[in-house]
């Protein structure tokens, strides 16, 4: 099982960083509802919450807990961006310290806690109880990042980096 998770990490990792291109691609509004339309923090959340959903449905499939299986991925979908933004804030307006190297560093470490706290939380079950509460916010989620995509505020986080 463990295996599954490590080859799953990998390819969304793969994943996250071909979506990460894709816009640029193919500039089609569709495309922009999925991949970073533009260099802003929030839009690059996206490549942590899309490919994780999407694994989360290849793992999560044919389990004989369903509930225990989704409440691993469903709570690394809401704190993976927590941790990320968290650390991206920390580093560049508390320290200034800013590098494409840290960037994805960041995001591929982000990922690999993402796919240890599912794994973790699957094997312990003691969390599952939360899935309906979990779903609700993960829907939140995917649909802000669709909002927000569409009808950005002019916030920092929202606007590419010298806008």
């Amino acid at each position: 099982m463990k295996k599954r998770y490590v080859l799953a990490f990998f390819l969304t990792a793969l994943a996250g960083t071909l979506l990460h291109f894709l816009y640029d691609w193919l500039p089609v509004p569709l495309v922009g509802l999925f991949a970073p339309v533009n260099e802003s923090v929030w839009e690059h959340l996206k490549l942590l919450f899309w490919n994780v959903l999407a694994a989360g449905f290849i793992l999560c499939r044919k389990k004989p807990d369903a509930q225990r299986a989704w409440s691993g991925f469903l709570a690394a979908l809401l704190l993976m961006p927590l941790g990320l933004l968290g650390i991206y804030y920390l580093l560049a307006a508390g320290f200034g310290v800013t590098a494409l190297w840290i960037d994805l560093t960041l995001y591929y470490l982000t990922l690999a806690g993402g796919f240890c706290l599912a794994y973790s939380m699957e094997k312990s079950g003691r969390w599952s109880f939360l899935s309906g509460v979990m779903v609700l916010l993960v829907g939140l989620y995917g649909a802000a990042l669709i909002l927000f995509t569409l009808a950005p505020p002019q916030l920092p986080i929202f606007l590419p980096p010298g806008a």
